[in-house]
């Protein structure tokens, strides 16, 4: 088995039988993009976008707000080789009660919960190892 306990092919309502799902989620909140340079990329979206609101900006990149509310970002998330990549953040009402579905599920989580100035957030990876982040806005 890949990530967690569930075997491959197994149906999602046997994997879950006997248990309230208790975290689903309840919006978007943002896409991101992972990038080379910071500076660059938060000067073409800016551009591109014609939005001048961030909910944060900083050397590690920024998160636009958009017009209806929800958020777009960029920034440099690791040392190692740079590639091409994105993810989606899904909001969740308890985060603590969502991240354990991950590898239960058959996905796999990237270490621990983090907390920020104003959310919460785990990055995860599903079974065929596309990265997501569930995400708990806590201000």
């Amino acid at each position: 088995m890949r990530h967690g306990s569930v075997k491959p092919g197994t149906p999602l309502s046997d994997q879950t039988k006997g248990a309230r799902i208790v975290s689903k989620a309840n919006a978007l909140h943002a896409v991101y993009y992972s990038v080379r340079d910071q500076k660059r990329s938060i000067e073409f979206y800016r551009g591109l976008l014609d939005v001048a609101e961030t909910s944060w900006e900083n050397e590690h990149g920024a998160e636009f707000i958009l017009k209806d509310g929800t958020a777009f970002g960029v920034g440099k998330y690791s040392e190692k080789e740079w590639v091409p990549s994105g993810c989606v953040m899904f909001g969740v009402e308890d985060i603590e009660k969502a991240a354990p579905l991950v590898p239960k599920l058959g996905g796999k989580l990237e270490g621990e919960i983090r907390t920020f100035p104003k959310c919460r957030a785990v990055w995860c990876e599903d079974p065929d190892g596309n990265s997501f982040v569930l995400h708990q806005y806590t201000a």
